[in-house]
This record gives structure tokens, C-alpha cells and sequence, in this order.
């Protein structure tokens, strides 16, 4: 039976209530650093050396992370090769003990992906299937997975099926979430997602509501890891440029708790006026106010920056790095 979004949200808040049992209320966000793309099998060796698949000949049992593998070997004039079809890995190495420590080099890799798909799934051995294969609350699930191109590519398998409607609201869950320690990974995939929020919301007040999700993130976020904060202001002022996106910036512009927020709304805003010329006289007002009175010095003179930018209609300046931000 094809789930439903009352199934996705069901089995995302269990999978959230489960990582506060492991890890309690009010655990602080992991900075996840950089997405490394990833990409299997990775280029021949053998073919390299135009080893022949005849020249094979022999084979040898190999043990790794607990498992045992074939793996075929070719004894040549440029040293051993070995071949394991099982995980479409090959090595190189000029005795058996190197090859193999190089064979298991390159396999790493593949099979870190793997465990980190099995620990945000709850599987008890290495994931070994694809994640398209997957069900929708195990995509969504994979969303929080501490490998960022495992959470791309279940955000992409997502987004394929997002106009359908069943994971809007989960992925409004989400950018709520103030728990788990991976979430800023999750958040950042939403927002992706959200890019086309018009589409795959239902009516109108899931519109409303993942707008308003958007804005209360932006506000209470103490941290801009993987960029999601910034994506966020984006989404609102570049891809979305409505009315209600325009009241969500300005709103956390005023009221955001976080200096975060408040840069994203700024940079948001530079947006919106290039979308929505009609509100750059409030956007200004609004920016005025930020230059004068927001409490983060920084900020103050990127309100004022803009304020010029938006004048202008010239390319806005870089955004301030905050204190404590680069460390």
C-alpha cells in the first residue's frame, strides 16, 4: 500500500523521538563540514594497465569488517592486481600483503557510506542496496545521515516525488527540529527541496505554515552550519519573492533571536527588491532601522551596505562573517 504523508510524519517524529532517547533534549547541532560527491566503482586499475581478464588465474579469500570476499589475482610484469566483483573494487601492489592493504584502502570508503546508512536506518549490517530502492520514511530518515551525499541523494530521490504532497509536511517537522545533532544537514536538504515550495504544498495554509517554518528557523538558529540558515533567507527572498515571504524576512529581520537569521533576512531582502521592486521603500525603511539599532555592530553596517545595493540596483557586497564563526 503507497504511504501516505500522515505515514512520512508519523515515521519521521518516531525517528526523531527516538534519537532524544539516545541523545536528550537540546543536543547541539554537528557542524558536518563539506559534502564529498561520491561515486562507485571508481576507475579501472587492471584497465589501466590492460590487464586481461584471462590473466586472473588465481584466487584468494579476503576479510574485511567482518566479512569474507573472492578475490581474483593477476600476476603481471607491473606487479599483482586484484579484482573483487562483489564490491567492484580492483587494487594494485607489488607483493599479495600491499595489494590487499590497498585493496582495503579502496574499498573504505564505500563501505563508510554504507555503515553510515545502516546507523541512520537502524539496520544491523552494511546497507548493500540502492537508496532509490528505498521507502519514502526511509529517505526522509536518510535526510538526518551524517554522510552529506547520502542525505543529497536521498533529498534528490525526494524531491522527484515532492509534488505528490507526502512529504511536505515532514520536511515542515524538520526545519522545527531542535534536536537532533545532524539536523542542520536535514534542514539544508528541506530548504533545497523547498525551492519549489509553491509546488508541493497541498493549499494554501501548508504554504503558510512552511513559510512560517522557514522564518522561525531563521529566528532561533545559533548557528549557520552547512549554510542552511543562509539557504534559508534565500529560499524566502530569491525563490519564493511573494507577499507572505516578503512579511517572514521582515519579521526576522525585527525579531530574529540569533544574528544568523537576521544576516540571512538582509541578504534575503537584496533579493526580494530584485524580484519585487514594489517593496523596496519598506525594504529600506526596514534595513534602516537593522543599521541603527541591531545589536550585532557587524550587522549594523550590512543593513547599511544593502540599504546602498538595493539603491543602486548594482551586485551586493559579501555577507559579514560573525564572531566565532571561522574558528
Amino acid at each position: 500500500m503507497p504511504h501516505t504523508a500522515e505515514d512520512v510524519l508519523t515515521g519521521l517524529s518516531q525517528f526523531l523521538e527516538e534519537e532524544r532517547g539516545r541523545n536528550g533534549q537540546g543536543t547541539a547541532a554537528v557542524r558536518p563540514g563539506h559534502r564529498r560527491q561520491f561515486s562507485w566503482p571508481n576507475r579501472s586499475v587492471s584497465a589501466q594497465y590492460h590487464v586481461r581478464a584471462s590473466e586472473f588465474t588465481r584466487k584468494i579469500r579476503w576479510e574485511i569488517h567482518g566479512e569474507a570476499f573472492d578475490v581474483a589475482v593477476a600476476e603481471t610484469p607491473f606487479g599483482l592486481f586484484a579484482k573483487c566483483d562483489a564490491l567492484k573494487a580492483e587494487a594494485k601492489g607489488s607483493t599479495e600483503p600491499q595489494l590487499l592493504k590497498n585493496l582495503a584502502q579502496e574499498v573504505e570508503p564505500l563501505f563508510a557510506r554504507q555503515f553510515a546508512i545502516s546507523r541512520t536506518l537502524g539496520l544491523s549490517r552494511r546497507f548493500e542496496g540502492e537508496i532509490h530502492e528505498l521507502d519514502p520514511i526511509q529517505l526522509v530518515r536518510l535526510l538526518y545521515c551524517s554522510d552529506r551525499d547520502v542525505a543529497n541523494t536521498a533529498m534528490t530521490n525526494i524531491d522527484a516525488h515532492a509534488k505528490s504532497g507526502i512529504y511536505t509536511a515532514a520536511l515542515i517537522k524538520i526545519l522545527l527540529d531542535e534536536t537532533h545533532p545532524n539536523r542542520r544537514i536535514a534542514q539544508w536538504c528541506v530548504l533545497d527541496i523547498f525551492e519549489d515550495l509553491p509546488n508541493i504544498c497541498v493549499n494554501d495554509a501548508q504554504m503558510s505554515e512552511a513559510i512560517e517554518a522557514i522564518a522561525a528557523f531563521m529566528k532561533r538558529a545559533p548557528d549557520d552550519y552547512a549554510r542552511a540558515v543562509y539557504k534559508a533567507g534565500d529560499v524566502l527572498g530569491d525563490h519564493l519573492a511573494s507577499d507572505a515571504a516578503a512579511e517572514a524576512l521582515f519579521d526576522v529581520l525585527e525579531h530574529g533571536e540569533q544574528p544568523f537569521g537576521r544576516r540571512s533576512a538582509i541578504h534575503g531582502l537584496i533579493h526580494l527588491c530584485e524580484w519585487l521592486p514594489q517593496y523596496k521603500d519598506e525594504a529600506v525603511r526596514r534595513l534602516t532601522a537593522a543599521a541603527d539599532g541591531d545589536p550585532e555592530p557587524l550587522l549594523r553596517d550590512y543593513a547599511a551596505n544593502t540599504i546602498r545595493d538595493i539603491e543602486e540596483g548594482g551586485p551586493h557586497g559579501p555577507e559579514p562573517v560573525l564572531p566565532g564563526e571561522a574558528a
